[in-house]
This record gives C-alpha cells, structure tokens and sequence, in this order.
C-alpha cells in the first residue's frame, strides 16, 4: 500500500480543447470544473492524499501536452519535501529539495564545497559550483483552454 501524503501542482501554458477529458480524467475532476481551480492565470490543483505525494499521470501528461507544472510535495517519513518541474525543452523534469514550507534547499556538502572553493580563492570554481546547485524554478505561461485541433 503506497503512503499518501500533501501535494499541490500549478501547471501552466495551453490545454487543446480536445485534450480536457484527458487531463481531467488524470486529475479525476470534471471538465467543468477546471476554471474554478485556475489562480493567478495558473491552474491549481491540490490533493491531502496524494500518491507518495505525486501526480505521476498528470505529470506524464503535461510533459505530453507540453504543458509547464511545479509539483510542490510535503515529506514524510523516509521521503522529504521536494519540488519537482518540467516546461517544454527540458528533456529531464527537475527536482529539488524544499524544507515543509517548499522552500528550496541546498545541500550541506554543496555549501561546503563553495566555501572550500572561495576561501581557495578559486573564483572560477565556486562560481562554477554555485551554478550546478542554483535551481531556476521555470516562467509560467498562462494557463489557457485552446481550439479544437481539426
């Protein structure tokens, strides 16, 4: 039996009309229920009892429908909090560590490979560092309901 546990996904840029039942029917929500859940032009989904804290098909689904997301997933147990995205071009989704409050976080041992690498006083290094770890969480388009494809 799987643990469940919060995860919330803001998914962003142009959903095909003729692709709503889909997405839907990965959400298990009805059609008409998508507007309501679009805020700040990004559509918002929340669940208590996600799947380990995962939308596994919907996420597959977005990456189909080149639709941008940010998963947001709390932790619990041997599992910690992350936040995972994905917008068209990437070819990986990206994951990061968050604390409870999805606030993202750097590994201790990527911190101290930085400080080792100034207080070296290799500039290059700790710069080359610091960009490996940087994560950029992707711009979100408009969320948007498009035409029937014909």
């Amino acid at each position: 039996m799987a643990d469940h546990y919060y995860a919330r996904i803001k998914i962003g840029g142009t959903l095909r009309a003729d692709d709503v039942s889909r997405f839907c029917a990965a959400l298990g929500i009805h059609p008409g229920d998508v507007n309501g859940r679009i805020s700040n032009g990004c559509f918002v989904f929340e669940n208590d009892e996600a799947s380990y804290g995962r939308f596994e098909e919907l996420e597959d689904l977005c990456r189909e429908l080149e639709l941008t997301f940010v998963r947001e997933s709390d932790g619990k147990y041997g599992f910690s909090a992350e936040v995972v995205f994905w917008a068209p071009g990437m070819d990986e989704a990206g994951q990061a560590l968050a604390d409870h409050d999805n606030n993202l976080q750097v590994d201790m041992e990527d911190v101290r490979a930085i400080r080792e690498a100034l207080r070296a006083d290799d500039i290059p290094e700790a710069r080359h560092l610091c960009e490996r770890v940087v994560v950029d969480l992707p711009e979100f388009p408009l969320f948007r309901i498009g035409r029937e494809v014909t």
